[in-house]
C-alpha cells in the first residue's frame, strides 16, 4: 500500500489559486482608486503595500503560500512542534510536507501528516475560513519595490511571529496582531486547539480511514499511485464514523466508509436531488441560539416550490399529463412519454396541490394552507428586514467610499446581525417536524419537472425554445394566463442563496463581534471554484446581489427598505417548538384575524 505522506488532498491545493486571484483583484481595484482620486485612504495605502509585498514573495519563491487558513495553521503547528513531533512546511498541490523536531532524523512521518490533515479539514468544516477568522497574511524580508502610495513598505506589520528554530524560514507569515489581525487569530488559535484535540481524541481510528479514503479517490484503482481526498470529507467521514460509534476494531470499516461517502456526496435515490442543495439532517447536533442549519436551508427548496406555484409549473405539468394521457400531445416513445407516464403512475404519492399549500404557510405564511400547526406569520416581516438591512449597509458603504465621508454608516454590521439572527431563528422554529423531508420531496419534483418542461419533445409541441416558454404557453392556453416567469425564477434562486447563506454562517450569526460582511469580498468578488454554485455555498457578493435582486423584483421601494433597515424588537419566538393542548389550538385556529401573512406580490 502507498505512503499516507503521498496522499493529495484535494481542496487544500484548489484553495490556494482563489486567494491569490482575489488579492490581484484587490490590488487592481486599489491601483485603479489610486490613479482616478490620485490619494488612498491609509488603510487602503496599508493594504496594497501589504498584497505588493506577498506577490514580491511569491515571484521571489513560487514555493510560497497566501491562502490565510492553511499558512495560519502551519504557522500555530510550527509554533508548538511537540504537536507533530516536528514541523509542518508548505504543501505542493495539496501534498503535506515536513521534517522530524531534530535535525537529520527523517521526514515528516505519517502520524504527523494525518493529523495534520484532519486538523485542517476538522478547521474548514467549522467555518475557519471565514473572514473574521482566517487570519490576515504578510510578507517580510523579501527585496521589493516601493508601492505607488506614500506609505512605506517599513509601514506593513512587521513579522511579529518569528519562525520557530528548526522550522522552515518563511516569507509569508500569519499576521498574529493588530485591530483586525489579533481578532482574527485568537478565534482561529482557539478553534485550532479544538481540532488538535478532536483529531487527538480519534487518531487510531484516523490512520486506518485515511489510505482507503485515497484508494476510494485512486482513478487508477492500484496501489501504486496514491489517491485524491479531500480534507474536509476526511473530517467528515470521521465525525460520522464517531457519531455511529465505530471504532479502530471495526471489521467492515470499508463498507462502513463507503455508505458514508455516499451519503456525503448525495448518493442514492433519497439523497439525489441537489438542485437547490440540501446537506443531510443533524438534528442532534445541538445550536446555540436557537438555529439548527438545515431547517434553515430547507427554506430555500420551499421558497423555488413556491415561486413554481406562482409560475402554475405544477398545473401545467399535470395538464400535460392529462393531455398526453388523451392522446392531444405528438410525443412518441421516448423520454418524454416515459417520464410523463410515470408522473402519471406515481401521483398517489406524490404531494397534492392542498399538502404543498400546508407546508408553504407554516415555514413561510403563505396563504392558502389549510393547517392547525405552527403557521409562520413573522416570516414577511423577518425576511423583508434583513433583505432590506443587506441593501442598506452596501449601499451606505459604496457612498462613503466613494465620498470619503467620515460620518459612521446608519447600518452597522450589529444591526445586519440582528436581524440574520431572528430570522434565522424564525427559520430554523418551523423546520421542525416533516418540512425538511416535504422539502426534499419537492426538490425532487421541481428536478423532474425541469427535465420534462425541458425535453425537446414537449418545447416541439408547443414551438418553444426553453421550459419556460412551455410553461408560458400551457398556462395562457389551458389554464386562464400566465404569470411573468423571469420575475418568479429570479425570486427562486434568490430565496436559495439568501437561506443557503443563513445556513452556511450560522457561526458568524452567532459571534457577538466581528463583520457579519466582508466589504472587500462585495466589492472585489473571488472567482469561483469549479462545481461550487451560488445557491449551495453562497459568498457575502452572493447574498447581497441575491438581496438586490429580490427588492428589485419584488418593487421595494427606497423609503419602505430604509424603514425596514431600522432596528426593531425581535417578536417572541421559542428555540423550538413548544406542544400546545389539542384545545387550545382549536381556538387559536378559530379566531378571526389569524391569516396567514405573507405572499409574494403579484401581477
Amino acid at each position: 500500500m502507498f505512503a499516507i505522506t503521498l496522499i493529495r488532498y484535494r481542496d487544500i491545493a484548489n484553495s490556494e489559486q482563489p486567494e491569490r486571484d482575489r488579492l490581484s483583484a484587490r490590488r487592481g481595484i486599489l491601483n485603479k482608486a489610486l490613479e482616478n482620486r490620485r490619494s488612498l485612504t491609509r488603510d487602503e495605502q496599508v493594504d496594497l503595500a501589504r498584497i505588493n509585498n506577498i506577490f514580491a514573495a511569491i515571484e521571489h519563491d513560487n514555493t510560497e503560500l497566501c491562502e490565510p487558513l492553511f499558512v495560519g495553521v502551519r504557522d500555530l503547528f510550527n509554533a508548538s512542534p511537540g504537536l507533530l513531533s516536528g514541523f509542518l512546511h508548505n504543501h505542493v498541490n495539496g501534498q503535506l510536507f515536513g521534517a522530524i523536531a531534530r535535525a537529520g532524523t527523517g521526514s515528516f512521518s505519517k502520524e504527523a501528516c494525518c493529523r495534520a490533515a484532519l486538523t485542517l479539514g476538522l478547521l474548514k468544516i467549522d467555518g475557519a475560513g471565514a473572514t473574521d477568522v482566517a487570519p490576515l497574511v504578510f510578507a517580510h524580508d523579501v527585496p521589493v519595490p516601493p508601492p505607488p502610495t506614500t506609505v512605506s513598505v517599513a509601514a506593513v506589520p512587521p513579522a511579529d511571529s518569528k519562525t520557530p528554530g528548526g522550522a522552515p524560514p518563511r516569507l509569508i507569515m500569519a499576521q498574529t496582531t493588530g485591530a483586525i489581525a489579533g481578532p482574527r487569530w485568537a478565534n482561529l488559535s482557539k478553534m485550532f486547539f479544538a481540532a488538535i484535540g478532536e483529531a487527538q481524541s480519534v487518531h487510531d481510528l484516523a490512520m486506518l480511514v485515511l489510505p482507503l479514503l485515497a484508494q476510494e479517490g485512486d482513478s487508477r484503482a492500484d496501489d501504486k499511485v496514491p489517491g485524491i481526498v479531500d480534507a474536509a470529507e476526511f473530517a467528515r467521514v470521521m465525525r460520522a464514523l464517531v457519531a455511529a460509534g465505530v471504532t479502530a476494531d471495526e471489521p467492515q470499516l470499508r463498507r462502513i466508509i463507503n455508505d458514508e461517502l455516499d451519503k456525503l456526496q448525495g448518493r442514492g435515490d433519497d439523497n439525489a436531488a441537489n438542485i437547490l442543495g440540501i446537506d443531510l439532517p443533524d438534528l442532534e447536533d445541538a445550536a446555540d441560539a436557537g438555529i439548527v442549519k438545515d431547517n434553515v436551508r430547507l427554506m430555500g427548496p420551499m421558497i423555488c416550490a413556491a415561486m413554481f406555484d406562482e409560475l402554475k409549473a405544477f398545473e401545467v405539468v399535470d395538464k400535460l399529463v392529462e393531455l398526453f394521457q388523451q392522446g392531444m400531445l405528438t410525443i412518441g416513445n421516448g423520454a418524454a412519454g416515459k417520464q410523463l407516464y410515470k408522473y402519471w403512475k406515481d401521483a398517489p404519492n406524490r404531494m397534492s396541490d392542498a399538502e404543498r399549500r400546508n407546508f408553504y404557510a407554516m415555514t413561510m405564511g403563505i396563504p392558502g394552507g389549510e393547517t392547525s400547526g405552527m403557521v409562520n406569520r413573522e416570516f414577511n416581516d423577518l425576511w423583508l428586514r434583513f433583505v432590506s438591512s443587506v441593501s442598506s449597509f452596501v449601499r451606505q458603504n459604496e457612498v462613503d467610499r466613494l465620498l470619503r465621508a467620515s460620518l459612521p454608516s446608519p447600518i452597522s454590521h450589529q444591526q445586519i446581525r440582528k436581524a440574520a439572527r431572528d430570522l434565522a431563528v424564525n427559520l430554523s422554529l418551523h423546520g421542525y417536524g416533516m418540512a425538511y423531508y416535504a422539502a426534499i420531496d419537492l426538490q425532487q419534483q421541481i428536478k423532474f419537472m425541469i427535465g420534462l418542461l425541458g425535453d425537446k419533445e414537449v418545447m416541439a409541441n408547443y414551438g418553444a425554445r426553453d421550459m419556460w416558454q412551455v410553461i408560458d404557453q400551457v398556462a395562457t392556453l389551458e389554464l386562464g394566463g400566465a404569470k411573468t416567469s423571469s420575475r418568479y425564477r429570479t425570486l427562486a434562486t434568490c430565496g436559495a442563496i439568501i437561506t443557503a447563506w443563513l445556513a452556511d454562517n450560522t457561526d458568524r450569526i452567532r459571534r457577538p463581534g466581528g463583520a457579519i460582511i466582508d466589504i472587500e469580498d462585495v466589492r472585489s468578488p473571488m472567482p469561483r471554484t469549479n462545481g461550487v454554485k451560488a445557491t449551495t455555498h453562497p459568498t457575502d457578493a452572493d447574498l447581497v446581489n441575491a438581496c438586490e435582486l429580490w427588492l428589485a423584483d419584488t418593487a421595494t421601494g427606497d423609503s419602505v427598505i430604509d424603514q425596514m433597515a431600522q432596528p426593531r424588537e425581535t417578536p417572541v419566538m421559542t428555540s423550538r417548538p413548544v406542544q400546545i393542548p389539542a384545545i387550545a389550538r382549536e381556538m387559536l385556529a378559530d379566531l378571526p384575524g389569524m391569516g396567514m401573512s405573507y405572499a409574494p406580490t403579484r401581477h
